[in-house]
């Protein structure tokens, strides 16, 4: 009795060495060159056993509560530091505007090219102080309103402008894409609310395309797994984050435009399969002497993927990579997305069935399609970390997933 006693307190001895082996992941290396912090880190997260799940907790539905349609068709959307959601209406082009426990507020904007009209919204962004900053595609105009709703002022874009990846309290950072004959550039500049340029960040790396010429013009197609520079805003700090893709490398920059950390990690390329291949002529070459398909001929497809499809920093400040590292298990498809703590270590990798897509006031908000009506609607959702006492099995399931 005394011998199988011994025996097993000496297993459970090496379970929880091991365990904790394990969990005491080695930490990065760091060293500063000319004025640039570099931290090397291991292939393994610091916390390989954490996890996170997403519990549904409240949904911003088309009706409110006398059964009138505010909501038609979502689109973007935005949360402000009040937890109040900005949800763009495809249908009449204006924005609707919900508090925390979805109580419609006011409708902003609406259809046209006009003072306070949209023709094609693309980003809907609260500022401090309560403001709202719209962009607006197709008439290359950015607008300001107040926290009511007014129309204060806007500007018209002296170039062509992308998404926008950091704003601060007068100034935005956005893409800006030149466009040539032969390959687009592209650049990062900060503007100020009157759209004079005030800083840049340099030139990256713009999709690579294939064009050939039809009648009336030209019909352009991005190269699928291209490398293609890929960024996220910490709006709290004002730093700039960006991945090239074409290596597992996050550099940061400062407001100023200035980079000051380079972040790695040891990491293998996903190889792009004949699969992969099969799936993308399915979806885009829907006839075989279509102007699409004849440039998917000339196409040079390259071997691998880019490490991350995805950046964005959630509400304690930390960045999630998503790469693109995909498992299945039974009819799920789960993405493994590597953290990064405000430090630049890394800190766990999570597997997902779906995207988060914005992080607010410790919440995460995305877009889900309705099981029983089929529409769209915005949905908020608790986020909930743990941490498993025993090794990993780093399982698709392990990681974590919407509930």
């Amino acid at each position: 009795m005394g011998k199988k006693l011994a025996y097993l307190i000496l297993c459970m001895f090496i379970l929880l060495v091991v365990a904790g082996c394990k969990k005491k992941a080695a930490g990065p290396k760091v060293e500063t060159i000319e004025g640039v912090t570099y931290i090397h880190n291991q292939a393994t997260p610091l916390h390989p056993d954490k996890t996170v799940t997403f519990e549904e907790e409240f949904t911003f539905k088309e009706k409110d509560e006398t059964g009138e349609i505010r909501l038609f068709k979502p689109g973007n959307f935005a949360v402000d530091d009040q937890d109040s959601v900005y949800i763009e209406d495809k249908s009449d082009m204006a924005i609707k505007v919900f508090d925390a426990q979805g109580k419609f507020l006011r409708s902003i904007g609406r259809q046209g090219s006009g003072p306070a009209e949209f023709a094609g919204i693309d980003e809907v962004i609260p500022l401090p102080g309560g403001r709202l900053l719209v962009t607006d595609f197709e008439v290359r105009r950015t607008s300001f309103f107040s926290p009511d709703g007014r129309f204060l002022t806007s500007f018209q874009w002296k170039k062509d402008y992308g998404r926008v990846h950091l704003v601060g309290n007068s100034t935005y950072t956005v893409d800006e894409i030149v466009f040539n004959k032969d390959k687009n550039e592209r650049w990062i500049k900060t503007i100020d609310f009157n759209g004079e340029e005030k800083v840049s960040f340099g030139k990256f790396t713009y999709p690579e395309f294939k064009r050939i010429q039809i009648s009336g013009g030209a019909i352009a197609m991005s190269v699928p797994w291209s490398p293609s520079s890929v960024f996220a805003g910490d709006e709290k700090r004002q730093w700039l984050y960006h991945c090239p893709t074409d290596r597992y490398l996050i550099e940061v920059y400062d407001r100023q435009g200035k980079l000051f950390r380079k972040v790695d990690r040891p990491y293998e390329p996903v190889t792009v399969t004949r699969e992969d291949i099969d799936k993308i002529k399915a979806r885009y070459i829907k006839k075989p002497d279509s102007p699409v398909a004849k440039i998917f001929q000339q196409m040079a497809l390259p071997k691998v993927k880019p490490i991350a499809n995805r950046l964005f920093v959630d509400s304690e400040g930390n960045l999630w990579v998503q790469t693109n590292e995909v498992k299945k298990e039974g009819d799920k498809e789960f993405t493994a997305f590597d953290i990064f703590n405000p430090d630049g270590f890394y800190d766990a990798r999570v597997w997902l069935d779906t995207s988060p897509e914005r992080f607010a006031n410790g919440k995460m908000y995305r877009m889900a399609e309705d099981a029983e009506t089929g529409l769209y609607q915005v949905k908020r959702y608790r986020v909930v970390w743990k941490e498993s006492r025993l090794p990993s099995t780093d399982h698709p399931g392990g990681g974590g997933t919407l509930s």
